[in-house]
């Protein structure tokens, strides 16, 4: 096989192709362009979801002629002159290849003017060829319009996904710029409707509740460490606010929104070990404001990559906040937790002062040794110790098949009571049975909800005041697309203005309760399953829905356990929950004799 040279074309194509993976791609690039060019508003307008037009508007301080013609050049830039500069990079884009492959895969056009000129100018180009520079009248800024992307790229354009994905990777990539650069007003625009807006605030815990919604913000805390080369800012939910899932998970290093290195989701994890449950998440947004020396920005081409200098002092030093807010006895306020520098970091001194949203109170100075993860050492006992190896006797339940068919509940059962407020203790044909009452219950509601569902039988309550929920605009539009989905389960949602929905009536069968959790955890999970079939999503949000049964802890008498348990075994899955744990623990009579030494 012969050995080519690529023509100029190809060559640019392929580059770009690199840079440019969806729309999502362009609108980051020119997004970043904005923010270097230090504008106070921007203005993003898609067709298509980005397809047809990508229309990036700033008021930054612009370009003359000259930048503007070497801004699609490709390694073109403003933002570094030398290789030495990559060691310090304080900007949002740095490569000068952005432009250049935007411009190679569609049809371009450029307007801007320089702050203090009197007149701008116009560059137009299709497929990155017959440039052309001429003069424009615009305000001070620049437009940047992309149409027709990856026209001259056809394979790249059919392996794009549906609109609905691509407008929604294109959201919640600015939200997260948003909740990043709350000093800058932005507003997106979609088919000439405005779905997206936030306007500059001085205030952080403000862009949060914009952007994800007041319901979530006002669960945060907030606690912040100043040193010389680092101001770390972290807003997080405490023990009783737990979430569903990693939804709201956010880190931001010198505003440039970035992946979680495993460091410190092992850091946040291990913070949080003794103070959630385990299949609960934390809501937690960071942001740190470093020194760009300490960093390394340059290790991949998305820029979602980050590398710190010092990982270690970053771990230690953020597990010791969140640590130390999270065993805090006061979770009904906002601590701020200002650390003085020490370089050794071994007496950090905390100021703490519990505060509000909007007001300081009382500060309390607290002066702890600085934490690490302590190294445990077992003193050279020994041990003697007696073995009885119940096992054999006691059929601890496992596996469905401990139970056979004849295992059937009538109305002979003998409710011997409940013990630890969670489980419930049956006698029934010489055998004993122990129910988890939290399992039981979500197995008895689950399968009515199904029935109830395929009979078309759903029988609602309606809501004497309607929930309203409020949400970011990326979850506005998945509700949206599965409101239907909502109304056959029975839980009627509908949009009640901009990324708000108010809930009217849902399944009586799910008893006295709040829905609007419901909906908001559900949703972000059908989000990650948007490509399943609709069966599987609705099967998820049942199962969800379920969870809200009887719980650990609740006293219930024993008429309420009789019911529980006859209900039980009417299901065509009693043994296990919706989720799989087990519902039952059986120990027959003929265990208990052996167990005693009486056989």
């Amino acid at each position: 096989m012969s050995i080519n040279i690529l023509s100029q074309e190809t060559i640019n194509k392929i580059a770009a192709g690199e840079v440019v993976e969806r729309p999502l791609s362009v609108v980051k690039e020119l997004v970043d362009n904005s923010l270097d060019a230090l504008s106070s508003s921007i203005i993003v307008e898609i067709e298509q979801s980005g397809k047809k037009l990508i229309r990036v508007q700033d008021d930054g301080v612009g370009m003359d002629k000259s930048d503007l013609e070497l801004s699609i050049v490709r390694h073109a830039t403003s933002k570094i002159a030398n290789f030495n500069d990559l060691f310090y990079i304080n900007s949002f884009g740095f490569r000068g290849e952005a432009l250049a492959s935007i411009a190679a895969i569609s049809n371009l056009e450029i307007k801007t003017r320089r702050r203090g000129d009197i007149s701008g100018w116009k560059l137009t180009t299709k497929g990155g060829k017959d440039v052309e520079i001429l003069p424009s009248s615009l305000s001070e800024g620049t437009i940047t319009e992309v149409k027709d992307l990856f026209f001259n790229v056809p394979v790249r354009y059919k392996f794009l996904k549906s609109d609905f994905t691509e407008r929604t990777k294109i959201l919640s990539t600015l939200e997260e710029i948003a909740l990043a650069n709350r000093e800058v007003s932005f507003k997106v625009i979609s088919e000439n409707r405005v779905i997206f807006s936030a306007l500059k605030t001085d205030k952080t815990i403000n862009r949060i509740s914009d952007i994800l919604g007041e319901n979530f913000a006002n669960k945060l805390q907030n606690v912040n460490a100043d040193f010389d080369t680092v101001y770390i800012s972290i807003y997080f939910t405490n023990r009783d606010n737990a979430l569903q899932n990693k939804k709201h998970q956010y880190l931001f290093i010198n505003s440039r929104s970035v992946n979680f290195p495993k460091w410190l989701m092992h850091c946040i994890n291990l913070s949080y070990r003794e103070s959630i449950p385990h299949d609960k998440y934390p809501g937690i947004l960071i942001y740190i404001n470093i020194n760009p020396s300490e960093i390394d920005v340059n290790i991949s081409t998305t820029k979602r990559e980050v590398k710190f200098a010092n990982e270690k002092a970053m771990y230690d030093i953020i597990y010791k906040i969140l640590k130390d807010s999270l065993v805090s006895q006061s979770y009904s306020s906002i601590p701020n937790m200002n650390l003085t520098n020490n370089e050794n970091h071994e007496n950090m001194n905390l100021e703490v002062s519990r505060t509000n949203i909007n007001a300081n109170e009382n500060k309390n100075i607290l002066n702890p040794s600085y934490v690490r993860e302590p190294k445990i050492e077992y003193g050279k006992f020994s041990f003697s110790k007696q073995n009885y190896n119940i096992g054999k006797y006691v059929n601890v339940f496992a596996r469905q098949e401990s139970f056979s068919i004849n295992d059937k509940f009538d109305e002979n059962i003998k409710v011997l009571g409940q013990v630890f407020n969670t489980y419930v203790i049956v006698e029934n044909q010489e055998n004993l049975y122990i129910f988890d009452q939290h399992a039981a219950a979500e197995r008895v509601k689950y399968e009515l909800y199904v029935s109830q569902i395929n009979n078309n039988s759903i029988k609602q309550q309606a809501l004497l005041m309607p929930e309203n929920i409020s949400c970011s605009k990326s979850e506005a539009e998945i509700i949206k697309a599965n409101i239907s989905l909502f109304k056959e389960i029975g839980i009627d949602i509908d949009e009640f203005g901009d990324n708000f929905f108010r809930i009217t009536a849902y399944p009586a069968l799910l008893g006295d309760m709040q829905i609007e959790p419901i909906v908001k955890n559900v949703i972000l999970d059908v989000e990650d399953l948007k490509n399943i079939e609709i069966s599987q999503k609705r099967d998820k949000i049942i199962r969800f829905a379920c969870s809200a049964s009887i719980k650990a802890g609740d006293n219930i008498s024993l008429i309420e356990i009789k019911k529980l348990v006859s209900d039980l075994f009417k299901c065509k899955y009693p043994f296990t929950c919706p989720h799989g744990r087990p519902t039952a623990y059986k120990i027959s009579l003929n265990d208990l004799e052996k167990f005693f030494k009486r056989k």
